[in-house]
């Protein structure tokens, strides 16, 4: 029997293949992450608006398998976001349009190379989600099985992407099947428990952030 360094290769393995054929054998894979990679991008491409009262804003929408967004006279969900560009916390708002009462929804944040669950959401019964809430450190508030991504400070500068998904976890308890030790484990689950995680508002512009620090109150001092 040959040991871990003297496998026997298969007849033919060792005969050269001309570099041209290697390279047509390549261009489909390439061509596909070069389609991937160009409709994440674009996602991401524009810039919030700036509205008069100094709040940025941003559109939410329902996209397609091309990422493009399905406007709501053919059944998509939409929405917006708004929120203080800087500050020592993140205070923002969201409204969500075309969702389905009676389901749960997490809130999830894209924060840099991060992925945080924030909270889970319910619409009302005309489908309409409204979250109004300020954010003091970036961090997991519902289960995410081994999905976790440690806490962030709010300070520095920082990209962030809104969306809305389906939140398949269970609707109690803990994420079945993660060891204790795991971080995050002992994070609840509020979920519809179908296993269902599709997105169903994802962004169009990414929010640019700045974290300051708070200021120390110097009063009756």
């Amino acid at each position: 029997m040959p040991k871990d360094n003297d496998i026997e290769l298969p007849s033919g393995a060792g005969r050269r293949v001309p570099i041209t054929t290697l390279l047509w054998a390549l261009v489909p894979a390439l061509a596909a992450t070069a389609v991937v990679v160009f409709f994440l991008a674009r996602t991401s491409a524009s810039k919030p608006k700036v509205r008069p009262d100094g709040l940025m804003s941003i559109d939410l929408a329902q996209k397609d398998s091309a990422f493009h967004p399905i406007p709501a006279s053919k059944g998509g969900a939409t929405g917006e976001v708004l929120y203080a560009p800087s500050g020592p916390a993140l205070h923002f708002v969201l409204h969500g349009r075309g969702l389905s009462p009676g389901h749960k929804y997490e809130l999830e944040l894209q924060v840099d190379s991060a992925t945080y669950v924030v909270a889970a959401y319910s619409p009302d019964a005309r489908g309409q989600l409204s979250i109004d809430t300020t954010l003091t450190e970036f961090r997991e508030g519902e289960c995410v099985g081994k999905n976790f991504d440690a806490p962030r400070a709010i300070t520095g500068r920082h990209s962030i992407k809104f969306r809305i998904k389906r939140d398949g976890s269970p609707p109690s308890g803990t994420m079945p099947g993660i060891a204790p030790s795991v971080p995050g484990a002992q994070l609840s689950c509020h979920g519809n428990g179908d296993g269902n995680f599709d997105y169903l508002l994802l962004e169009n512009e990414v929010a640019d952030f700045k974290g300051t620090e708070a200021r120390a109150d110097t009063r009756n001092r």
